[in-house]
């Protein structure tokens, strides 16, 4: 799988978007089946080309992706994805809480699910008749815009959220409390109705996210030097919160996967 990241062309929605994601699946001439490890934020994927299921562990059931749809976070491994033939799509990556604000959606109800989108007219196929992946993020960029009316996200509570994930999940609960300006007890309970998650579980998600990222784009890199990144003095603790997160254990992780290649290389 190739992966190519694409930086908005829009300051205007620098609070609300981390950027765009071009991904690439070559047809292997069989299914191809990816682990989906828990993660922090939700995104609109948009298929340009083939299609792909999320094959749900907790239900068995085959799910189809839709042609545009919003991911919500994932709390714990509970798809895997799945592709026969050739897949392209073209996703963006949101800031906390800019779900709600560009779908009018409550970010809980997304968590460890997703729905469709509809696309204004023309956009899909402005975006399978543009070369290249930069070039899908102006029209991608009018769009959204589109759907904010001018609003931003700027939540201090949205904002300590997107810290944090930067952070890698290691910044005190408390001390993004107080740069929010609230009690322990209200910012813990704005965290979930921005994010669907509450701030100590999203913290673990970050944690073993960028342990993920940094193991697939070096897969030398040993599992110690990648949990001590992420904040862990404890490998028993990590190993846990691994297996939890991702449905394996650190050594196993990449046996069966497809690889990654990211282009850029990226750390956060």
């Amino acid at each position: 799988m190739k992966i190519t990241l694409v930086d908005s062309s829009s300051a205007d929605l620098g609070s609300c978007l981390i950027g765009y994601v071009g991904g690439e699946i070559a047809d292997r001439g069989h299914l191809v089946r990816r682990v989906i490890p828990a993660r922090p934020n939700c995104f609109v994927q948009i298929i340009l080309e083939g299609s792909h299921a999320l094959y749900d562990l907790e239900t068995r059931q085959r799910l189809e992706a839709p042609q545009a749809g919003l991911f919500g976070p994932l709390t714990h491994y509970r798809y895997d994805m799945e592709v026969t033939g050739q897949l392209r799509t073209f996703s963006a990556r949101l800031q906390p809480a800019a779900a709600a604000l560009f779908f009018r959606v409550d970010p809980v109800t997304l968590v460890d699910g997703f729905i469709p989108v509809t696309l204004p007219d023309g956009l899909l196929d402005r975006l399978r008749a543009t070369p290249d992946w930069q070039g899908m993020a102006a029209p991608v960029d009018e769009w959204l815009k589109s759907l904010t009316a001018g609003r931003v996200c700027n939540d201090p509570v949205a904002r300590e959220a997107s810290r944090q994930r930067m952070m890698r999940g290691t910044v005190p609960i408390q001390d993004l409390a107080d740069s929010a300006g609230l009690s322990l007890r209200h910012f813990q309970r704005r965290f979930r109705q921005l994010t669907g998650l509450n701030p100590k579980h999203y913290a673990r998600i970050c944690r073993i996210g960028h342990t993920v990222h940094r193991k697939e784009l070096e897969p030398d890199a040993p599992w110690t030097d990648l949990a001590h990144e992420a904040g862990y003095a404890d490998q028993s603790h990590f190993i846990r919160d691994f297996k939890a997160l991702t449905g394996t254990l650190p050594r196993d992780f990449l046996r069966g996967q497809t690889p990654i290649l990211r282009y850029p290389k990226w750390d956060s």
